[in-house]
């Protein structure tokens, strides 16, 4: 769960005051959270299938597809329509996989499992969360649950799920959840050029987390500075997030529906801009919590 978008202003912190306030605003009927959008194509085999800001992503292949992500419980009709709408059969999602297990991600989870049959994929950090409908959550705990779920599969740093021909390998990017995934999957272009989409788990602080002294957490900064030092590291083409408006995602969407070429999600330069600031914002976070003081990021 992330709480305010990037680039937010001090002024506009005024939300955290009531995270769960402004979680219902954005997951009411015409919230970006749940307001439907068109289902389309990003790259190759890649497609977007979420809501105006909750990212679903469906890989293809030739045996099955691959669902990241799900969204509020709300959005599970959306994503099953969009999965249609594509010219897709739902039965033949086999594997749901999650980037974080917070509500804005998974609760659609159990739902769309039913509806396809999927094996549930998750990192052994994550797992719990989903098996408990969130309540074993680090930070958030009770306060937003959701519809639990069995994990059929657990992975760990570099485990690969594979599928016809497609090869999606897990990042484990803890910090935001004990278990946040980043996954990696080559693609390969129509010039035989291979690029590289990065579904990138979310490397935001959420209001009121404590990177100092957390009896929950203990080693959440240093699992925060080794998740940055891993995403440096990563060789990034395509870059998607579990927010649209962590990387101008409906822009890019837009632009790309217009005609734009190159592809405005080939975004190597707009990754490291998002890392730097994300882990500008941590680090400031971390400063201040341990000069005694706590300052309301995203």
């Amino acid at each position: 769960m992330t709480i305010l978008r990037p680039g937010a202003t001090v002024a506009a912190a005024i939300v955290v005051l009531a995270p769960a306030s402004f979680a219902m605003q954005n997951a009411s009927a015409d919230g970006p959270w749940t307001k439907a959008i068109e289902p389309s194509r990003i790259i190759q085999n890649v497609y977007y299938v979420g809501t105006e800001d909750l990212a679903s992503y469906l890989v293809t292949s030739s045996q099955g597809h691959v669902l990241i992500d799900s969204g509020v419980a709300a959005n599970a009709a959306t994503i099953a329509a969009g999965i249609q709408k594509l010219g897709f059969k739902l039965e033949d999602v086999k594997y749901l996989l999650t980037t974080q297990a917070h509500f804005d991600h998974v609760a659609a989870h159990a739902e769309l499992q039913k509806r396809t049959g999927a094996q549930v994929v998750a990192s052994d950090g994550d797992a719990p969360l989903l098996e408990t409908g969130g309540k074993a959550d680090y930070h958030f705990g009770a306060d937003y649950n959701f519809a639990a779920v069995k994990v059929d599969r657990r992975v760990k740093q570099g485990d690969t799920i594979s599928i016809g021909d497609r090869a999606i390998t897990a990042h484990m990017t803890p910090g935001h959840t004990q278990g946040t995934t980043t996954w990696v999957m080559p693609v390969k272009q129509e010039t035989g050029e291979t690029l590289n989409v990065v579904f990138v788990g979310s490397t935001s602080v959420n209001p009121g987390v404590k990177l100092v002294a957390n009896a929950k957490y203990p080693q959440i900064a240093d699992d925060y500075a080794a998740s940055f030092a891993r995403l440096k590291a990563l060789k990034v083409d395509v870059f998607l997030t579990a927010h649209l408006s962590a990387n101008e995602g409906l822009e890019k969407m837009a632009k790309l529906r217009a005609g734009a070429t190159p592809n405005p999600f080939v975004d190597a330069a707009g990754f490291r801009a998002y890392l730097e600031r994300s882990q500008a914002n941590f680090e400031a976070e971390l400063a201040k919590q341990r000069s005694g003081g706590q300052l309301l990021i995203w």
